[in-house]
């Protein structure tokens, strides 16, 4: 993944798919270090996780890497897509014959070998693929869905460009990002707050805005993605700042007030260990800093400083009542 925006389709796909199962990002496969952008194991009894998330819940329905790419990819970029599939595959073959050995040892049955699919999602149509490895409209899928090599090599190929531009393949969309981003960043503020693909994906393209408002210098997708977003989610950017200001203001008292305590301390002679010293520099609660800067002036040590207020003996007695008449 070479941009933000890879790491943003990332950071979609395993929000939106760890819910079902296990979702691994950039996925080590051996023997030779290569790394898929997403796996996703599916657990069976999460179906209605996988429901909830359109073309993507139903494309990982079985044990699958996912590559993504925001452009159409060429065919050195396909291969390299299929050497993971088929060394993730042999992976997996190997562990299950290990397992197997150790099953037959304990006189267990054998456990079914699961063929994984490999899912490669581009945002731009990839004609030179289509065209020379003759790539059919899957059946009984949206159009921008392509099979290739059926249960033999076991590869799907979703050009998101083409798909239908509704709720059904918004995740898909925004993942692919490239020139559908703006479109896909529309419909999803077009939804409900409640909908569950603004739960995923909302917080995540908000974050990348605020990191790209901080940064020096853009490429010209990300100034195209900014524009975007602050024309469409304007006010959810502000409201953002506006809570990041609120949060800098907090801190920087607390920062102050943890300082003031460290300044007593060091004023009446009371060594800190650098345990201690991290712990009252780290604390966020007004209240407990203002208990340690009374403190501080006449505590005897940094542990009297930093103990838990004990209740005295008359106070856990229960109060007495007076009888009635």
């Amino acid at each position: 993944m070479r941009n933000r925006f890879d790491h943003v389709a990332k950071e979609i796909g395993q929000e939106a798919l760890g819910p079902s199962g296990i979702t691994v990002v950039h996925d080590e496969i051996s023997p030779e270090t290569q790394h898929a952008d997403l796996r996703h194991e599916p657990d069976p009894a999460r179906e209605a996780e996988r429901a909830r998330l359109g073309l993507l819940g139903r494309m990982a329905a079985v044990l699958c890497l996912i590559e993504i790419y925001g452009h159409a990819p060429d065919a050195a970029e396909f291969r390299a897509c299929l050497a993971k599939h088929l060394a993730f595959w042999q992976q997996r073959i190997r562990k299950r014959r290990a397992q197997s050995r150790k099953r037959r040892e304990a006189k267990q049955p054998p456990e079914a070998l699961v063929e994984p699919f490999l899912w490669i999602i581009t945002a731009g149509a990839p004609m030179t693929l289509l065209r020379e490895l003759t790539l059919a409209p899957a059946t009984g899928w949206p159009a921008g869905a392509y099979f290739f090599g059926a249960d033999i090599l076991r590869v799907g190929l979703v050009v998101a460009s083409e798909l239908p531009r509704d709720r059904s393949s918004l995740l898909v969309r925004l993942m692919a990002a490239g020139p559908l981003l703006a479109d896909a960043t529309a419909d999803l503020g077009a939804l409900p707050p409640e909908a569950h693909e603004r739960v995923v994906a909302e917080q995540i393209l908000l974050n990348l805005r605020l990191t790209l408002g901080s940064a020096p210098d853009h490429t010209l997708d990300e100034q195209e993605f900014i524009v975007n977003m602050d024309t469409t989610w304007g006010q959810a950017l502000e409201e953002g700042r506006a809570q990041g200001r609120v949060q800098g203001r907090a801190q920087g008292r607390a920062e102050e007030a943890a300082r003031a305590v460290l300044t007593v301390l060091r004023a009446r002679g009371i060594a800190l260990a650098e345990p201690e010293r991290a712990r009252i520099l780290a604390q966020q609660d007004p209240d407990l800093l203002e208990r340690w800067l009374e403190k501080a002036a006449v505590a005897a040590s940094a542990d009297e400083l930093l103990a838990k207020p004990t209740r005295s003996r008359a106070s856990k007695k229960a109060p007495k009542v007076a009888p009635r008449g």
